[in-house]
């Protein structure tokens, strides 16, 4: 009967363990592409408070880095895409080292500091969207000589470091995980940072997008979301013995079969995983909220993959929408966002993996919107130089965001007017509600009264208190500051296909 009640609890202590490793295994990533910014205070108060532990940036901003000061998040940043070219030489990795990590490193006898526990160097450099040769030759020194770094200011045991990664460094059309490979064309350098990553015992980071996986592999979306699978109870994938039910484990044991194939064993990190909640057909806070509620239980359980049970390392991708990101994959890249751009929380989500009732993510406070006006068409103009209003509204979505107005999106049943006065508000929004912006040679005019109709909202800009990058300055500034340097070489203007969105205005 001892023996017994001795085995209970070691059992039991042996779940709550496993369930500390599986809360220590999730964050949040926070990209800051967007005409709408809220003050990194803001995000540090509302993800502690939503129970979030873990934080991933994509640059390593002197202006946002240290709201997390003290904060008790487990903090990666990242080396962008454009600036590794500099840290390739032993001096600047240094710097870079002893600037951004050691002077603010956590110290355990004062308690004082910032948990930093990764450097990414990079953001997707191999993906086929940003493959330049000409700066990925500095790809490989840099990893070296930031790891250098770490080990002569006596952090290497503290701070790892990785390569994030698209899908499409895969081969493409893998259906059976076993098969995966990676792509024939990466270069020699590639395969030398796998071994090195390998040798020092740092993960390989991927980035996956489950709506647009299935997209690429024509499965149905119901095997997205952890349902096993939904409608389609049919469908599975089928790799020798093994039974595949969603598209997550797919994609990460096809990563796991390519590292192998190359003769590596390393562990997987998911730098980024989320669906979007506009944008396109799949994505809507109905998917969303279903993918989210499957993959957090599936995290909680600490069920890992066919190829790597137990639990696993990811960040949720992504804190806020993003208006100025890149949109070459889909219109959807610019609404991952868990929050909106005012910081009210899109979905209900428990970051804590404990079972807290629903609605657990916390909005941020503090928020303060422009004045309550909007541009819109003006009714009183007739609409017959449909040329000149096609170019008037190509120049609106050239500059502002017009993801919204594609098939399958939230605005998408607006009509000519409604199109039309969507464009020039997000544009006028964008300029911080210069009246000069909403002119249009008359065809715009200003209202006091919301223009939303129905899921498509017409966004009013906001205000916040933020830190310019490269000073420590604190200055009042309108949140519309985009820092596109986050992303490197990435443009971060995207015009919406015409063909998408005209023909409805036709």
């Amino acid at each position: 009967m001892a023996r017994a009640i001795a085995t209970m609890i070691c059992t039991c202590f042996m779940i709550l363990c496993t369930m500390n490793v599986s809360g220590a295994g999730l964050g949040v990533s926070w990209g800051r592409l967007s005409t709408q910014k809220l003050l990194p205070s803001m995000i540090v108060d509302m993800v502690l408070a939503s129970g979030i532990k873990k934080m991933k940036l994509y640059s390593n901003n002197p202006g946002v880095v240290p709201a997390f000061w003290n904060a008790d998040i487990e903090l990666t940043i990242t080396v962008p895409n454009g600036e590794f070219l500099f840290t390739n030489t032993t001096e600047v990795a240094r710097k870079f080292v002893k600037e951004n990590i050691t002077e603010l490193m956590f110290n355990e006898q004062t308690r004082q500091g910032i948990k930093f526990t990764y450097i990414l160097v990079g953001n997707e450099p191999y993906s086929k969207m940003f493959y330049r040769n000409d700066y990925l030759k500095s790809l490989y020194p840099s990893l070296q000589n930031l790891q250098k770094a770490l080990v002569e200011d006596k952090l290497a045991d503290k701070v790892k470091l990785s390569v994030p990664h698209y899908t499409d460094v895969l081969k493409p059309n893998i259906t059976k995980p076993s098969n995966g490979e990676f792509r024939d064309d990466l270069d020699e350098d590639f395969f030398s940072m796998l071994g090195y990553l390998n040798d020092h015992g740092y993960p390989f980071t991927i980035h996956i997008y489950p709506h647009l996986r299935l997209r690429e592999l024509g499965y149905p979306i119901d095997f997205g979301i952890f349902e096993g699978v939904g409608v389609n109870k049919s469908f599975i994938v089928k790799d020798g013995p093994i039974e595949y039910t969603n598209i997550f484990d797919v994609t990460y044991d096809t990563v796991i079969s390519a590292i192998r194939r190359a003769g590596y064993d390393l562990e997987v990190m998911v730098g980024q995983v989320g669906w979007p909640t506009d944008g396109d057909d799949y994505s809507s806070p109905y998917w969303a909220q279903k993918f989210y509620d499957g993959f957090l239980r599936k995290m909680a359980k600490n069920e890992g993959t066919p190829l790597h049970p137990g639990p696993l390392e990811a960040y949720v991708y992504t804190l806020v929408d993003e208006n100025s990101r890149t949109a070459g994959r889909s219109p959807s890249d610019r609404h991952y966002g868990i929050y909106k751009y005012d910081g009210t929380s899109k979905l209900n989500l428990d970051f804590t993996l404990k079972g807290r009732p629903k609605g657990s993510l916390v909005n941020a406070t503090g928020i303060t919107y422009m004045p309550k006006r909007w541009c819109i068409f003006n009714k009183r103009k007739r609409l017959d130089d449909m040329a000149k209003l096609k170019k008037q509204f190509d120049m609106a979505c050239f500059f502002a965001d017009c993801s919204r107005l594609t098939y399958g999106s939230s605005c998408h049943g607006l009509d000519l007017i409604g199109n039309l006065s969507y464009a020039f508000n997000n544009y006028f929004q964008s300029k911080n509600q210069e009246e000069s912006t909403c002119d249009y040679d008359g065809n715009g005019m200003i209202t006091h009264e919301n223009p939303s109709r129905g899921n498509c909202e017409f966004e009013l800009q906001i205000l916040a208190t933020m830190t310019n990058r490269g000073n420590n300055e604190m200055t009042k500034t309108l949140a519309g500051d985009a820092e596109r340097l986050n992303m490197g070489f990435q443009v971060t203007t995207y015009v919406v296909p015409l063909i998408w969105i005209w023909y409805t205005l036709l």
